[in-house]
């Protein structure tokens, strides 16, 4: 994220599946795609008719959210997810979005983001701890607003992830940071942190209750780490002890 004004930043689509998502998560949502480009269609999807939308119905003016009123078209059938993919596929063939950030932990979507990746666009997905790995791995990065909202909270067991899918991958970070060492080994830690999000797209270090990658590294005792002055920012670096 850049604070230049004289950087174009990508257009983002946000769609919301507000029948699997929690109302309380949208602070969350809208702070992180803030952070990966410009939220210029932002639509909220359920069937506003119902009294499960109640929660919604304050946000919707609070965050300037276009909701999109789907009553069910019959028992069984989830009109919601098919309304939202069909828009989604609208806005991806008119070229209105540069990328889609897409709100639920529904594993239905996971088809969608590879169809539009496949277009080179990008997708965000915004779920919980129990989305499938199919849908996790479906997006180029993938947030978990439980855990976030748990680390914003401060709760006791923020540090402690509820499902195994969510433990610190150590073996992951180490093999990334030996693919980009150097030959004294040691590897900046902003690529490395990169080549985990490609790799991880669901990796973030507040799933573990830590606020910055530096600090995560910094805990396991299979690394050490520097850092270098120079002119400009301080520099990470780190190696395999």
């Amino acid at each position: 994220m850049t604070d230049d004004p004289t950087i174009r930043r990508a257009r983002l689509a946000l769609l919301i599946d507000a029948d699997n998502v929690r109302a309380d998560f949208l602070p969350i949502i809208i702070r992180e795609a803030s952070a990966l480009g410009t939220i210029t269609v932002k639509r909220v999807y359920g069937h506003f008719a119902s009294s499960s939308m109640n929660s919604w119905q304050a946000l919707v003016h609070q965050h300037a959210l276009t909701p999109i009123h789907v009553p069910p078209a019959a028992v069984g059938k989830n009109a919601t997810d098919m309304k939202l993919v069909i828009e989604a596929m609208d806005l991806l063939h008119r070229g209105q979005a540069e990328g889609f950030c897409i709100a639920s932990s529904d594993s239905d979507f996971t088809t969608l983001a590879s169809r539009i990746r496949e277009d080179g666009t990008a997708v965000y997905g915004f779920g919980e701890q129990k989305a499938s790995t199919g849908w996790v791995r479906a997006c180029d990065r993938f947030f978990y607003c439980d855990l976030l909202l748990k680390e914003e909270k401060g709760g006791s067991d923020a540090k402690a992830p509820e499902k195994p899918k969510a433990r610190v991958p150590v073996d992951d970070i180490l093999v990334a940071i030996e693919d980009l060492s150097d030959e004294d080994g040691w590897a900046y830690l902003g690529p490395v942190g990169q080549m985990l999000t490609k790799r991880l797209p669901d990796f973030d270090p507040r799933n573990h209750g830590f606020r910055k990658l530096s600090d995560l590294v910094a805990s396991l005792k299979a690394v050490e780490m520097k850092r270098e002055k120079g002119g400009g920012p301080v520099q990470i670096r780190a190696r395999i002890a």
